[in-house]
């Protein structure tokens, strides 16, 4: 072979080789691109959900220190832990009679008993009468609304209700209670359940909660109301709460059973059941109190 035919024959090999190891250092090129990528992606990726997780967590934490933050500052914020919610659909609002008279505390008489105690004007919620500000079922409802937004588990709530209404039936037909119309009738409103009256008050978180109740429904109101609460309850009837607040502003220390120099519901209830100690015993036979917690002694009246 010559010369000639063995340089061309060489450069053809180099050629040959040169090529092959470009092919070669490009498609190892290619794929450690590629690698890289997968394994940049998946750290950035790995590296992402780290920190979402990160922040979801942060942002949780925030979440929940601001609502522990807001529950104190609604908690601290309460002057009282005390509320009150009246219905009262059988006397008018202006009507003149008062306890100086000789006669039961009127409207203004009794939410000047609670502001003397100390509760302040928006945790009292008084619609007496029959008229558009009285005793209807859509202020019950707007009392309980306004209470559970400042309510909480610390916070004792009073509820009395006179209205009219009719007992349990023979039938089993439940206890009702009737609302005042709103046009200045103590009939002809809305017609609920004492089932319906536990339902409602139910929104309304505390500690514990009398319900004072006097109406046509008599004691058979009492149990619906007492029983499978949401929180402690405690329910009497019948019996008005302006006949309470005449015995207690009539003589505190007979009201005060176990002198402690408080009125409970307890003292209350132990007072009127007393044949020797109101003048006419016969009108509270029938009043039952209806306490499943065993919260009566604990709820006062002053």
């Amino acid at each position: 072979m010559n010369k000639k035919n063995i340089f061309i024959i060489t450069v053809l090999l180099v050629a040959i080789l040169v090529f092959s190891l470009g092919l070669s250092c490009s498609f190892c090129g290619t794929k450690l691109s590629l690698t890289s990528d997968d394994n940049s992606t998946s750290v950035n990726a790995s590296n992402g959900n780290v920190a979402d997780e990160k922040e979801k967590n942060a942002a949780q934490g925030n979440q929940s220190q601001n609502s522990e933050n807001q529950a104190g500052t609604e908690t601290s914020a309460l002057k009282d832990n005390r509320f009150v919610i009246i219905i009262e659909t059988m006397q008018h609002k202006d009507k003149e009679y008062s306890y100086a008279k000789g006669n039961d505390p009127n409207f203004y008489e009794t939410t000047d008993y609670f502001l003397n105690l100390g509760i302040p004007q928006e945790q009292i919620h008084i619609y007496w009468g029959q008229n558009q500000d009285g005793g209807t079922y859509d202020n019950f409802v707007k009392a309980i609304n306004e209470v559970k937004k400042l309510s909480n588990t610390g916070c004792t709530v009073l509820v009395a209700m006179m209205s009219h209404g009719n007992e349990e039936a023979a039938s089993g037909a439940p206890a009702m209670i009737e609302f005042a119309d709103g046009k200045g009738s103590e009939h002809g409103g809305k017609y609920i359940s004492y089932f319906d009256v536990c339902s409602l008050l139910d929104q309304i978180p505390c500690e514990k909660m009398a319900v004072i109740i006097s109406s046509c429904a008599m004691a058979s109101s009492a149990k619906p109301v007492a029983e499978k609460t949401a929180y402690p309850r405690v329910a009497m009837a019948p019996i008005t709460f302006q006949e309470i607040l005449n015995y207690i502003l009539t003589d505190k220390s007979a009201v005060d059973r176990d002198k402690d120099g408080k009125y409970s519901i307890k003292d209350v209830f132990d007072y009127i059941k007393d044949p020797n100690a109101t003048k006419n015993p016969a009108r509270y036979t029938g009043v039952e109190l209806i306490d499943p917690f065993n919260i009566a002694g604990g709820i006062f009246l002053n």
